[in-house]
């Protein structure tokens, strides 16, 4: 039987498709990462800063975040007050034995703490309208590209 053996151009071929394979799938993983580890939370001052600032030109995002800074105090104490909701109904939906009324009256507890997070957005919103430009106004709750 004659032994297998490949070409030296064959062999120069393979080992670069293995080295931008490689390099490919380790950039992908390291950016995943980066990414992974990088985002805010959804729920936190400073992810409703940039999704609202990100939008804005930059004169613009500076007088939207001075009047975001003057509520920061009671933005934070609201987005504590979703999450510790948010938790009570976690807890209180694994108990045993289950509870339907201690479970309803957790989540209209949740729903009460979201809604009063969404009035202090929305005032920071009134606040910050009239000081915007027509162009900052127009692009301020436009939804964000992806």
């Amino acid at each position: 039987m004659k032994p297998f053996s490949l070409s030296s151009r064959t062999t120069a071929w393979i080992l670069l498709g293995s080295l931008l394979l490689n390099v490919f799938l380790s950039a992908w993983l390291g950016v995943g990462t980066y990414k992974h580890t990088h985002r805010r939370p959804w729920l936190s001052i400073e992810s409703f800063e940039e999704r609202f600032t990100s939008r804005l030109p930059e004169h613009d995002a500076s007088t939207f975040r001075s009047i975001l800074d003057a509520q920061r105090p009671e933005l934070v104490s609201r987005i504590e007050a979703v999450r510790a909701s948010r938790d009570e109904v976690r807890r209180t939906l694994q108990a045993e034995p289950f509870d339907r009324h201690l479970l309803e009256a957790a989540l209209e507890r949740s729903d009460h703490a979201m809604t009063a997070l969404q009035t202090t957005l929305h005032t920071v919103i009134l606040t910050a309208a009239p000081e915007l430009s027509g162009e900052g106004r127009r692009r301020l709750l436009e939804k964000p590209e992806r």
